[in-house]
């Protein structure tokens, strides 16, 4: 009994541990900088630190090897591969299926995928310089029909924090600045729900495609003549 409640632990203790979010911190202004968090730890990905020097190895001698005699190759009837055996029995038809039932378990991963992500913070702030007013205007509104929908997608799509995805865009008409964009992002991922979806994907792959290519690849079985 005591060894049940100890894996019962270790179990709760690995899904509480990989219930903790991985936060994805991006930031611009002039460059791009991309950090990774996980509880303590931390890794910058952009830019990547330098490398440290390695230390050289010395060099051993290389010891002379002698030549391996190559035995001949038996030439014998190559089997059709299981791809060919498919396509024998069951045709494009099947193939379409196949793809058919891909794309659906796909559809699923992606929707199981997006639930894993969180914005946390999202700040735009773009300054949009133009000495004529009418052309400021045009670049004014063909810059929000490209930005702000795209934004409404992706908090549709991703849950997000209440008042924390702002963009705003600045027109300057007096044509004194120059075009200036500052983004800072913080998104958050849960690695349960990730391994949970892949899981999943793999699953529905395996007794959806896998199975039902291999048994198509299978010549059917002929059926006995009435007598």
């Amino acid at each position: 009994m005591i060894a049940l409640y100890i894996i019962v632990g270790i179990i709760a203790l690995i899904i509480g541990t990989l219930s903790i979010p991985v936060l994805l911190r991006l930031e611009y202004i002039g460059d791009v900088k991309l950090q990774v968090q996980w509880l303590f730890l931390r890794k910058q990905l952009v830019p990547a630190p330098p490398d440290k020097p390695k230390k050289k190895k010395k060099e051993k001698p290389e010891k002379e090897e002698k030549p391996k005699e190559e035995k001949p190759k038996e030439e014998g009837e190559k089997k059709p591969n299981a791809l060919s055996r498919f396509y024998e029995y069951q045709g494009i038809p099947g193939f379409v299926e196949l793809l058919r039932r891909t794309v659906a378990a796909l559809k699923k991963f992606r929707h199981g995928l997006w639930l894993s992500f969180c914005i946390r913070e999202l700040d735009l702030k773009i300054n949009l310089p133009g000495g004529d007013p009418e052309g400021l205007a045009v670049q004014y509104g063909k810059l929000s029909a490209a930005i702000f929908p795209s934004l409404g997608w992706l908090c549709s799509k991703l849950r997000t924090k209440k008042g924390r995805v702002r963009a705003n865009i600045y027109p300057d008409f007096t044509g004194n600045s120059e075009r200036e964009i500052i983004c800072r992002a913080t998104v958050s991922v849960i690695p349960s729900v990730v391994i949970g979806a892949t899981f999943g994907l793999l699953a529905r792959l395996g007794f959806r495609v896998v199975l039902k290519f291999f048994r198509g690849a299978k010549a059917p079985k002929e059926t006995a003549p009435e007598g």
